[in-house]
């Protein structure tokens, strides 16, 4: 078996070098791991020159021994901090091949939660109109669960053993746009306004990315969700009732809304919805080929980059404290 040195490793994006005397640190939004080394140049240099290349290239180029790296790497691969590329075309059998997935989707999961917007959340920095219009774009998102989960169901070419399941899915999701529709009316806004609202070019292409995704077929659609549930660790009732709460004493005109956050995360709880069913797919069918390993990893990293744009969309398109459903354009006439 390959050693770490002879692995294609990335260092997350989101992903921190702070040296110290003797020390560098690798700094992610929750986490931090310590690195004692007389030459914490070298290892940054090491780190910084892996992206996606043999763990020996780096090395060679930052002149690090690759037996003082390897237990780093294994270190940082622990924390999801470090993708091994090719650990899911090369694994020996369906389970270690859905670990591996599993891995890549918390890999390109753990960006999103890293953005400005839920450090800005949390401190009580966004505006009412980023924080009406966050509930007004998701409000979106989930209501074009209409739109491409149907067509996830009705492009299943493959594993028709999926259908059922598919189809059980777009059941459990199809009115859950309702709970943010209301909780949004609570907060005293106007239902026809949200309803005839255009969501946000960034909204409006990543629901336009996931149909695209749904039209090639299940491969691909079910490794998006890997990327909506990547398997990090589900918070407790007790912690969500209190991240809301948090955000409601913070919030307090947009109670409603996070009434509704909260409904629906009880809702996916119940339903299992972390539970995908890409894995299963990976499972069932005995394995996938290595390009189809590739092709789902590729879904995995432009979804979450969809996601990111998704969240930036929101802060910079709702800067001020006013806010308005935006108003659809209507072109007719204008020939």
């Amino acid at each position: 078996m390959n050693t770490l040195a002879h692995r294609r490793l990335l260092l997350s994006p989101g992903c921190r070098l702070l040296r110290t005397r003797g020390c560098l640190t690798v700094a992610a939004r929750d986490e931090e791991i310590s690195l004692t080394t007389a030459d914490p140049d070298a290892f940054e240099r090491a780190l910084l020159a892996l992206d996606g290349q043999a763990a020996a290239c780096a090395n060679e180029q930052a002149g690090v021994p690759a037996a003082v790296l390897e237990p780093v790497l294994a270190t940082l691969l622990e924390a999801d901090l470090l993708l091994d590329l090719d650990r899911a075309s090369e694994a020996p059998d369906p389970e270690a091949m859905a670990g591996a997935l599993r891995a890549s989707a918390r890999f390109w999961a753990r960006p999103i939660f890293e953005q400005p917007f839920w450090e800005d959340l949390l401190a009580g920095r966004l505006s009412r109109a980023q924080v009406l219009g966050w509930g007004t774009e998701f409000y979106h998102f989930v209501d074009a669960a209409n739109r491409y989960m149907p067509l996830g169901v009705a492009h299943c070419r493959q594993a028709h053993a999926l259908h059922g399941a598919l189809s059980r899915q777009y059941v459990e999701e199809m009115r859950h746009a309702a709970i943010f529709l209301d909780g949004l009316v609570e907060c005293g806004l106007e239902r026809a306004a949200l309803t005839a609202a255009p969501p946000l070019p960034q909204t409006l292409a990543l629901i336009n990315q996931l149909a695209e995704l749904a039209y090639e077929g299940e491969l691909a659609y079910t490794a998006s969700f890997a990327i909506m549930q990547p398997g990090l660790t589900p918070p407790s009732e007790t912690d969500l009732d209190r991240f809301y709460e948090r955000l409601t004493e913070q919030y307090p005109y947009a109670a409603s809304l996070f009434r509704a956050f909260r409904r629906h995360a009880a809702l996916d709880h119940d339903l299992r919805h972390e539970d995908t069913l890409f894995y299963r797919l990976c499972r069932d069918s005995g394995g996938l080929e290595p390009r189809q390993c590739r092709r789902a990893e590729a879904v995995m990293q432009t979804v979450a980059e969809s996601f990111i744009l998704f969240f930036e969309g929101i802060r910079d398109a709702y800067p001020g404290d006013a806010f308005a459903p935006r108003r659809p354009l209507h072109l007719e006439g204008l020939a």
